[in-house]
């Protein structure tokens, strides 16, 4: 069998790690010799741990060359082999505070914290994270996870709302992880119905492969526990598909108000104009942001929540929506996005797009 990458990756260092040239390293108090770098990096190790021959030899490299990212590195590496993971992470974090680099030293530096559940002080490094990288996905999966750990599950919902539209274009290929941790955030807040919402997405996006008994059990917990509209007789929409980009558009009721709204099954959430959302009393003065990929590239919304949406014969309740400004032409209101149209079946063919109710035939 092939040995981890981690024991080759110690192997080497301890191959490397030889003592440093003067004999009497040994004799001399780590404190003193490594003030400057403590300071830096915000540790405080035992002299026990300092002296070991390959941490004095990634501490006196960081003497010499302060901000030399791979002396941190390793020297994160060890610490985390020999039980001191705290140091490695505020060590991480900490040298990119002063030298500005690299993010991937925040990114193991949150890894690392979650590991030792202290969500608050995962929640401050994934900030930073977040503000040095605004766009990256992985920055917002981490920073929900740690809101989720410490109980602010309505932002951890935006985190991950923000970590799926940043993935990219083939979102076939986000974890199920992600999703998940939707799903249990949603819940935790008691909201049964937008729980099941993620899991039924994530199908969506192969439904040939995960539309399977164990998912099929996931949705129906989440909507039985939340009392959600399912309707088991039969119902369809069918709509003509038009123009070179096979626009749909189509008159939709949200929370009983008529409009009009073009069906994305691109898009993640519905989307309703900030209009159209105060005549149907969706609130989102208080919402958190999240952040939407569009044809104009990415834009802020507020992720709330319609109570009903009706698409003809085809209803739904408790619908994720965001309301956001939208310039998608004159008289309409909004999108049908996947929070919606993921609770059925969409069907593409013949130049129609059909909705049929889940799970028929």
């Amino acid at each position: 069998m092939h040995k981890p990458m981690w024991i080759i990756a110690l192997a080497a260092l301890a191959i490397a790690g030889a003592p440093p040239a003067h004999a009497g390293y040994l004799d001399e108090n780590p404190d003193d010799v490594f003030a400057d770098v403590y300071g830096r990096l915000g540790v405080d190790l035992p002299a026990g741990v300092a002296r070991d021959p390959v941490v004095w030899r990634y501490l006196d490299e960081l003497r010499r060359e302060p901000c030399d990212q791979t002396s941190v590195n390793n020297l994160a590496l060890v610490l985390e082999k020999v039980g001191h993971r705290r140091e490695a992470a505020e060590g991480l974090y900490n040298f990119v505070r002063k030298c500005g680099a690299p993010n991937s030293a925040l990114h193991r530096s949150v890894d690392i914290l979650l590991k030792l559940t202290d969500y608050p002080k995962a929640v401050e490094v994934a900030d930073e994270f977040i503000r040095r990288a605004p766009d990256n996905h992985d920055a917002h999966y981490l920073r929900g996870v740690a809101l989720e750990g410490a109980g602010d599950f309505r932002r951890a919902l935006a985190d991950y709302a923000d970590a799926i539209e940043l993935f990219g274009s083939d979102r076939k290929k986000i974890s199920s992880r992600v999703f998940l941790r939707m799903a249990a955030a949603y819940a935790a807040l008691g909201q049964f119905c937008e729980a099941a919402t993620p899991i039924l997405t994530w199908v969506a996006f192969d439904p040939a492969a995960r539309d399977t008994s164990q998912t099929r059990k996931i949705v129906a917990d989440y909507e039985q526990r939340g009392n959600c509209v399912q309707s088991t007789q039969f119902h369809k929409e069918r709509y003509p598909l038009r123009g070179a980009r096979d626009v749909v558009t189509a008159k939709a009721d949200i929370n009983g108000v008529r409009g009009v709204f073009v069906i994305d099954t691109g898009a993640s959430h519905a989307a309703i104009s900030p209009t159209f959302a105060s005549r149907a009393k969706v609130a989102y003065a208080d919402a958190n942001d999240i952040t939407l990929r569009t044809a104009n590239g990415l834009v802020k919304g507020k992720l709330s929540t319609a109570d009903k949406v009706a698409l003809g014969t085809l209803e739904a309740t408790h619908v994720p929506v965001v309301v956001q400004q939208l310039d998608l032409g004159r008289g309409i209101d909004g999108l049908l996005g996947m929070s919606f149209l993921s609770r059925f079946d969409v069907r593409m063919a013949g130049g129609y797009m059909e909705i049929r109710t889940r799970g028929q035939k």
